[in-house]
């Protein structure tokens, strides 16, 4: 299972986006998150790396620096998720079994076919998307 990095950076971004370039502490949104600051400052950090925020000393996020339909759950899972491959294949299988000489080449080919359908998927939706139900 994935961590919680990609819903709190989406809440994260949605109270930027909502706050119209006003700056956002990272006290203010960790209590709209509910957790602790310092998180909220990881993430952030991860966020400006990415290039979808700005920040300012001592006033936090100060704005997007893309429009929120310009970036898709798929920019903000990359930018904050460090595990980026859904499944993995159990190392060392017996490869004098019939199942264990084939099994790594079958489900490479099955999770990436997953991975690859979630990405597409990641990328079709916005921050504006998420926004909308928020207005």
């Amino acid at each position: 299972m994935y961590s919680t990095k990609l819903s709190a950076s989406i809440h994260l971004l949605s109270v930027v986006a909502l706050m119209k370039d006003q700056p956002v502490t990272s006290q203010y949104i960790a209590s709209s998150i509910n957790t602790n600051p310092a998180l909220v400052r990881r993430l952030m950090s991860r966020l400006k790396k990415a290039q979808l925020i700005k920040t300012q000393t001592k006033l936090g996020v100060t704005g997007l620096l893309k429009e929120p339909q310009d970036i898709s759950l798929l920019d903000i899972f990359l930018a904050v998720e460090d595990q980026q491959e859904m499944f993995s294949i159990h190392p060392h299988p017996n490869h004098s079994c019939p199942v264990g000489a084939k099994i790594e080449m079958t489900l490479k080919r099955l999770y990436t076919a997953i991975q690859d359908s979630t990405e597409s998927y990641l990328a079709e939706i916005t921050l504006a998307d998420i926004i909308e139900d928020f207005s």
